[in-house]
């Protein structure tokens, strides 16, 4: 038996680093006066409001921004957080190998993005004289004539040809029409197009490229012409010069975060066992590239979660089942069965780096996607040999995910004890005035003296009125925060105690 080796340095290469999305710049020592509301030794902070009521679809009884909405949503978040209590941290789902791992997925996330963060974008110095340069160019809107190349020997001949004096009309004169596009700076181009365009003074007729866009992939461009937009007030001229500033940044974050990450990876290989690899394919590709629309509802329903590109293989049942013993790789010394991979999904659902796909590039990219979760599983020891599993910016975040599971788990498990979960999926609005409405104001009760509300900052706070799913792309959990908790009406602050921030 033959198996395959891939050599991480050249997947690494390849692979896209995580792209941050902390939305709130967070400090690592939280202030008090930041807290909005504190329940025993869960607290809710001005950022977790807004988040968790603006980066989800609030129900249409708080979805505005007025004064009642706003407080209809502390309360709905109040009410979680003492679900969360009552339900306790010791029951049948807190005691589940899924629950468990997902809040260790969670936890290895925020770990790697903590990692880059601190250690990357937070220490970047940028040049004062560079960022003045950009910000000139930033203000061009480029008219671009592009072509695409998908073969890397005609891409060397246009260069060969560009080089011995060979001008643009002429190179491409056998094509009947050259496309054109707009580009702006913060048009989402790809990182090469854009520093090509924005890197220097460019002059009308200039060819750039063959550009190396990714693997048998390049384009060539030639500047059509551009305007350039100038800002007049004071408060545009900042913005854009912040704009400029935190690209310069994140891009020169990133480079050195893909330094570490190749430094990191160097040397390790993994080897698979082909022929358990070519069964798992078989398994997972036949259902990925379905072609047929009922096929690729079933898929949708079967493997992925509707709000993100988590690939769940549980739904697989007995032909996973059946080669769950078998060797599917070895890194660094260690086996890899079947099963240990299906439970590493769990931890670190799978990410395909192209979501469409021809069926003879699956195995391929599913041995990339394969090779990016152990890439991950690194990043994640790493930082937690830094200690960044222990950081509250760490912490905070498990923590909302964990007690709105818990949350959850408590609201069905007292709706099927009182016959209403049906109810709930059918008419929840009801359900929650009639029955959910008394049980939380009992639990405000129970809980009076460990509730603490922040209500000089809460009449500070304003909502946005646009309905939207917020996530991110590129890691493995993409939703940011969890639904909005369906399990209050209430409108009134009638209930626990005005934070004190004497100490």
């Amino acid at each position: 038996m033959k198996n395959k080796k891939i050599n991480f340095s050249k997947i690494v290469i390849l692979s896209s680093v995580l792209i941050i999305s902390f939305c709130a710049r967070k400090t690592e020592h939280l202030p008090k006066d930041k807290i909005l509301a504190q329940i025993g030794d869960k607290i809710i902070t001005a950022s977790d409001f807004k988040r968790r009521a603006e980066y989800t679809i609030r129900p249409q009884y708080c979805n505005r921004d007025n004064y009642i909405h706003r407080k209809i949503v502390l309360n709905s978040l109040i009410a979680e957080k003492l679900l969360a209590l009552e339900t306790g941290e010791d029951n049948e789902l807190t005691s589940t190998e899924q629950f468990q791992d997902y809040l260790k997925g969670r936890r290895e996330q925020s770990m790697r993005q903590w990692l880059f963060y601190k250690d990357y974008y937070d220490k970047v110095v940028l040049d004062t004289s560079e960022i003045r340069k950009k910000y000139k160019l930033a203000g061009r809107e480029y008219n671009i004539e592009y072509v695409s190349l998908k073969d890397s020997a005609i891409a060397q001949e246009i260069q060969n040809q560009l080089n011995n004096g060979s001008g643009f009309d002429e190179v491409f004169s056998g094509l009947e029409d050259i496309p054109q596009r707009k580009v702006k700076w913060e048009s989402p181009e790809h990182k090469t197009v854009h520093n090509a365009l924005y890197s220097e003074e460019l002059q009308k007729g200039q060819v750039i490229g063959p550009l190396r866009i990714e693997k048998d992939y390049y384009m060539i461009m030639r500047i059509a012409g551009w305007s350039d937009f100038r800002f007049i007030t004071d408060d545009d001229v900042r913005t854009r010069i912040n704009d400029v500033r935190e690209k310069m940044k994140m891009e020169t974050a990133l480079a050195n975060y893909t330094v570490f990450v190749k430094d990191l990876m160097k040397g390790k290989r993994i080897e698979f066992n082909r022929e358990t690899f070519k069964k798992l394919v078989n398994i997972i590709g036949q259902l990925y590239l379905a072609s047929s629309k009922d096929k690729e509802n079933e898929f949708n329903k079967r493997f992925w979660n509707k709000e993100s590109d988590e690939v769940i293989l549980d739904a697989v049942g007995s032909e996973i089942d059946e080669i769950a013993d078998e060797t599917l790789l070895e890194i660094d010394g260690e086996i890899w069965t079947v099963s240990r991979f299906r439970k590493e999904l769990n931890i670190h659902p799978l990410l395909f780096r192209k979501k469409r796909m021809k069926k003879r590039e699956f195995a391929e990219q599913f041995k990339f996607a394969i090779a990016d979760l152990i890439r991950d599983k690194y990043i994640a020891q790493e930082a937690e040999k830094r200690g960044y599993d222990k950081t509250p910016v760490v912490e905070s975040n498990v923590q909302m995910w964990q007690d709105f599971l818990l949350a959850l788990y408590g609201r069905n498990n007292y709706l099927e004890s009182i016959g209403k979960m049906s109810n709930f999926y059918e008419k929840h609005l009801k359900v929650i005035e009639e029955d959910l409405n008394p049980y939380i104001v009992n639990l405000q009760k129970k809980y009076q003296n460990e509730i603490e509300i922040n209500t000089e900052l809460f009449e500070k706070i304003q909502l946005t009125n646009i309905d939207m799913v917020v996530l991110q792309k590129n890691v493995p959990f993409p939703v940011i925060v969890p639904n909005f908790p369906l399990v209050t009406t209430h409108d009134r602050l009638d209930y626990g105690r005005k934070m004190s921030f004497e100490n």
